[in-house]
């Protein structure tokens, strides 16, 4: 038995969730350790769809170029009824100029995790695999955790909080004493990672709806290796709870996928090939003492609209500045505001994604069959509507998720007027010259962002240097961004509520992208009394 003291931090997991959170600690400044009880890294493709918050997360960590050339650009969802083409969701026709991202990018989470990864060791932090935490205890210093190591040895770990990113399962949800209520569904469904020749492109993600069958293709290597799915109806799925599903072979998965889609399919060169079943499962709270848990730990759904391991990777944004905050001195109560912004995220998605999964994968007889019969009268006509493309991707792609006023960590409106207000996400917006915004936010930082029509004066110098140094002492990383005489109709005034009588905006931005703060003018005195009373060291 060896006892360690060499973290402030343990994350539990290694998988998107987990990896993404010991990235952004690293980021800022923590001393972290991350364990997997697995041995090797997934090899499954599994999560597939990166959306554009989750993209907008990796631009600001330098990483989304990566994923980008690794995976396939979709920018429409195509639904078919009974084999032809209905309409569905195009991204070329929505409102998307706030984002770089207009797409949902189809990577495996082999790929996902394997650039994430990559990233860590680059920050210094390597993955310890074949070591699995048993358990652990807290008490109002700290936390202890109980290591075994897949070479026999045991390793007491003393740490100031630990972090659960380790799925459905997790010891640390269990070992905190979080609730956890759902269900299993009782749709099946055949999965496979393949190559599909069939007479349509290779491009584009499909659903397809006949009568009580659903299938599904997702783009993933071209012609070369595409996600599959379909309705099972062998009615021999294996174990009731799901976790260890009957053998499945490539011709009963070709099978099924032919009866769903009424269309010639040939299957061939499998990578992964199983059934599923879904599950809708949440937690009670996302936090307990000083542990938490994030992702799959916190929440599990059906994997409709592709939001499970999006909804994870926000879960570490939110909580990582929060926790290296509070590890510099900031107030350890800013820590309920995890549990607080992402609790009802994740009973939203959960419930929405349930809505999805029951419309197109839970009907049969007399309902399906209305469905399979109005789709074709109904979705041309609406998918050529821009506000509903635009809805549409709002809700898919994440940006549209924004977190109430609470008093403190995200104060009420003072500004009023057009713009992001406190608890919205910060959109992106060219620069009055080259560059975007985004590029300048980057780093997963505090930011102060100043802007104005005229000119900025010297006299604001020295009292937005005064407010950078109040931020520092929440963020040492923390940067100013000043920009200056925007031409009154460019998109950067409009986006952020310049103009009609205001000259000036006065943001601060958190490391996850959302406004902390803002106050029409340059109001230093009132941002630093919102960083004062988040209660910092400095504050």
């Amino acid at each position: 038995m060896t006892t360690e003291g060499d973290c402030e931090i343990l994350v539990v997991g290694a998988g998107p969730t987990g990896l993404m959170a010991a990235n952004l600690l690293a980021r800022s400044g923590v001393r972290v350790r991350i364990v997997e009880r697995r041995a090797e890294a997934t090899r499954e493709s599994r999560a597939f769809a990166v959306q554009a918050r989750s993209l907008e997360l990796l631009q600001a960590m330098g990483l989304a170029e990566r994923f980008v050339e690794r995976g396939v650009i979709a920018r429409s969802v195509n639904i078919h009824v009974k084999g032809k083409f209905a309409g569905g969701l195009d991204f070329t026709r929505a409102e998307t100029g706030d984002t770089p991202f207009p797409v949902i990018l189809m990577i495996p989470q082999s790929e996902s995790e394997a650039l994430l990864a990559a990233d860590l060791e680059a920050l210094g932090v390597t993955i310890e695999r074949g070591v699995d935490c048993t358990g652990f205890t807290m008490d109002a210093e700290g936390v202890n955790a109980a290591l075994a190591h897949d070479d026999g040895r045991t390793e007491n770990l003393r740490c100031a909080y630990i972090v659960g990113g380790d799925g459905s399962r997790s010891v640390v949800r269990a070992g905190a004493g979080i609730g956890w209520d759902g269900e299993l569904l009782p749709q099946r469904f055949l999965l496979a990672d393949c190559r599909v020749d069939w007479p349509l492109d290779h491009d584009n993600f499909r659903v397809f709806l006949n009568g009580p069958l659903i299938g599904l293709f997702l783009p993933l290597k071209g012609s070369a290796c595409s996600r599959v799915m379909a309705t099972d109806m062998s009615g021999s799925f294996g174990d009731e709870d799901g976790s260890t599903p009957a053998p499945l072979d490539l011709a009963e998965m070709e099978a099924g996928l032919a009866a769903a889609i009424d269309l010639p399919v040939k299957l061939s060169d499998p990578v992964w090939v199983t059934r599923y079943r879904a599950h809708h499962r949440f937690v009670d709270r996302y936090g307990k003492g000083r542990a938490f848990v994030a992702g799959d730990a916190a929440h599990i759904h059906s994997p409709a609209g592709g939001q499970g391991m999006n909804t994870g990777l926000q879960d570490a944004a939110n909580l990582a500045w929060k926790l290296a905050a509070v590890l510099r001195g900031a107030d350890a109560a800013l820590l309920d505001s995890y549990g607080g912004e992402r609790l009802p995220v994740g009973e939203a998605v959960v419930k929405r994604t349930g809505r999805l999964f029951a419309a197109a994968a839970g009907q049969a007889g007399f309902k399906a069959r209305m469905r399979d019969r109005l789709l074709p009268i109904i979705l041309p006509f609406i998918s050529k509507k821009k506000p509903f493309q635009t809805n549409a991707f709002k809700g898919a792609s994440q940006r549209g998720i924004a977190y109430p006023a609470d008093g403190r960590l995200v104060p009420a409106d003072s500004a009023g007027g057009k713009g992001p207000k406190p608890g919205e996400r910060a959109p992106d917006a060219p620069w009055p010259g080259d560059g975007t915004l985004y590029e300048a936010l980057a780093g997963y930082r505090f930011t102060l962002l100043a802007l104005s029509l005229d000119p900025a004066d010297d006299d604001s110098g020295p009292a937005l240097a005064g407010l950078q140094d109040a931020l520092t002492t929440f963020d040492p990383r923390a940067e100013p961004v000043v920009i200056d005489a925007i031409p009154a109709d460019a998109p950067l005034a409009t986006r952020y509520g310049l103009g009609a009588g205001r000259r000036r905006m006065l943001y601060i931005i958190r490391p996850d992208g959302y406004v902390g703060w803002r106050g029409a003018g340059w109001d230093v005195a009132a941002a630093a009394r919102w960083i004062a009373s988040l209660g910092t060291a400095g504050g």
